[in-house]
């Protein structure tokens, strides 16, 4: 809408005109009716100076051309045609002296070869005519009593048909007198009332969040802003969209009755996703759940403030160096056990990633949930971080920075999927490279990093991260612990000072406890390496899990574009392993 729009009075508008072209203003109307023409008399007065370039449009335009109106306990809008030359709306011309409803949308254009002028906009507020009850008390139909709060509401474009409040998280529309609105208890007649299906559409909202979707049901086809949904399929509702039944009969206009934040997603991503909850919430950014409009999937959209770029603030994680880091890594990788990278946007002042959703949270949560966690499930979630770092370690990509809190749950669900996440401290290398940065946080760091005698590291500082995350998750609680400062929190790394004498590992088995203690070796020369780690007994004997895993893994490689994935079984009954098509990758 135009920010320069005629308003005559300090009332309430009910619609606007917003101007299609550059030299004439929107108007904002106000009273009942507005008359737009060259004589003096009218509202909206048209002059060679109105049209600028678009001068010879004054040509086509009479003394008194059309009338925008409202009629007293209606919530509809009308345009009256009183040209010689014709007023066209959506291209098609309104009979001399007579008048069509508006909808929001609605193009109108002076003559038939003439641009579009206006574009209508019913705004529907509730400083209606005095006659006409204010949405917020609109009383429909006794069956729609309002009980419940108002979530969103059904406006009418039909006068035959009553307007709605949604409140029941589903509401289904159509012929068959089982539905919220049955079309047989309407004013509905012949053809209008025959191209609705039994069951035509159903609209509903997510539970806990505001998002509310559309499903198709028909055969004849439910369109939203002229775009056919498809049958079964589900698309997310926004206010002001328009639903019709099969490509022309449109039949209500959708109002959502909660608050907007239409400031998260800038245009390029909010054209794409509708935003929901928040997810996460830092000094830096928020992490946003989000759907994605035609196909109602879950999405997670990061959102990251863009610090300096000066050398002195390099080690804050918003850095400009250290997204630039994670953008790179996330387009590189496709692999099941890591998080996907499906858009980014970049603004001057910020970056959006969007990214899987993982609706089970982060392995923490889980972790010390009050459901205690089984050494054979820590053993399903964790065979699939491993898989991930090795996948990882095979494209040149150092985590640096493994720990529970970045390793995210595809479900609830005892089993279920994991995917690493948050590669802001990763580092890409080559085989041999070594690296010097001290990085990550502080109870999973490996000693090496922290050893002021030690100048590089290599990749198996994520072997002795991956080691800590184990002892998390069968002892349920962390290896390396102190109240006071760093400082002995960091002797008893470099020492590798840890106890394993509470229940919990007393019940553990003697093969994962001794993993854990090849994995915390603090020589990184004599620690266990990857590969080694994937053929500990503890892991590669377990065939029932590694099935499970693969199992996972079949299903959702059928959602994956790059099928370069596959599963071996060799020798059978021995050794499941996961292989890539990547030369680079040594078998176990």
């Amino acid at each position: 809408m135009s920010e320069d729009i005629i308003e005559s009075s300090q009332d309430a508008k009910w619609a606007v005109l917003n101007s299609q072209i550059s030299t004439l203003k929107s108007v904002a109307i106000i009273s009942d009716s507005l008359s737009v023409g060259r004589s003096q008399v009218c509202d909206i007065v048209l002059t060679e100076s109105t049209f600028g370039s678009h001068a010879n449009i004054l040509k086509s335009v009479s003394k008194n051309h059309f009338t925008i109106f409202r009629k007293p306990d209606s919530l509809f809008a009308y345009l009256k045609d009183t040209s010689k030359n014709g007023t066209y709306v959506n291209g098609k011309k309104v009979q001399r002296n007579g008048q069509v409803l508006l909808k929001t949308n609605d193009k109108i254009s002076m003559g038939q070869i003439n641009p579009i002028i206006y574009i209508f906009e019913l705004l529907l507020t509730d400083n209606l005519p005095k006659t006409l009850t204010p949405l917020s008390n609109l009383e429909v139909t006794p069956k729609y009593i309002n009980v419940l709060p108002v979530w969103g509401r059904l406006l009418s474009c039909l006068e035959e048909l009553e307007s709605c409040d949604l409140h029941k998280d589903t509401f289904r529309v159509g012929r068959s007198r089982t539905c919220d609105l049955s079309i047989e208890q309407t004013k509905l007649t012949g053809r209008k009332k025959l191209i609705f299906s039994k069951e035509h559409f159903i609209i509903g909202k997510d539970p806990g969040n505001n998002i509310a979707y559309i499903t198709d049901l028909s055969r004849g086809g439910t369109y939203i802003n002229n775009v056919l949904i498809g049958k079964n399929k589900n698309q997310i509702l926004q206010h002001n969209d328009r639903i019709a039944i099969g490509p022309k009969l449109q039949v209500f206009i959708y109002k959502c009755m909660y608050d907007h934040d239409t400031n998260f997603l800038p245009p390029e991503l909010k054209a794409m996703y509708e935003p929901s909850t928040i997810l996460g919430k830092g000094a830096v950014g928020e992490v946003r759940l989000a759907y994605e409009k035609l196909t109602c999937k879950m999405v997670a959209i990061k959102k990251i403030i863009k610090g300096r770029s000066t050398l002195s603030q390099k080690h804050e994680l918003n850095h400009p160096s250290k997204i630039q880091t994670e953008i790179d890594i996330l387009s590189t990788l496709k692999f099941p056990f890591i998080i996907s990278m499906m858009n980014i946007v970049e603004t001057p002042k910020e970056v959006f990633i969007v990214l899987d959703y993982m609706r089970g949270g982060e392995l923490t949560n889980r972790i010390l949930s009050h459901q205690p966690m089984t050494e054979s499930n820590a053993k399903f979630l964790f065979y699939q971080i491993v898989l991930a770092v090795q996948y990882l370690h095979s494209k040149g990509v150092t985590h640096r920075d493994l720990k529970p809190e970045n390793v995210l749950l595809y479900s609830d669900e005892t089993e279920t999927l994991v995917k690493v996440s948050d590669f802001g401290l990763s580092k890409v290398t080559e085989d041999d490279d070594m690296m010097r940065t001290v990085c990550g946080t502080m109870s999973y760091i490996a000693p090496e990093i922290l050893n002021r005698h030690v100048s590089r590291y290599n990749k198996q500082v994520d072997v002795w991260s991956l080691g800590v995350i184990l002892f998390y998750m069968l002892g349920k609680e962390l290896p390396f612990v102190c109240k006071e400062k760093n400082g002995e929190l960091e002797q008893m790394i470099l020492k590798g000072k840890y106890s394993m004498n509470s229940v919990r590992w007393r019940e553990t088995s003697a093969y994962a406890r001794d993993l854990v203690k090849r994995m915390l070796t603090v020589d990184p020369e004599n620690r266990i390496n990857l590969d080694e780690v994937l053929k500990h007994f503890w892991l590669s004997k377990d065939l029932k899990m590694q099935l499970g895993v693969k199992a996972l893994y079949e299903t959702i490689l059928e959602e994956m574009e790059d099928n370069a994935f596959t599963y071996n079984l060799e020798p059978p009954l021995k050794q499941i392993r996961l292989s890539y098509e990547d030369s680079s990758l040594s078998s176990h």
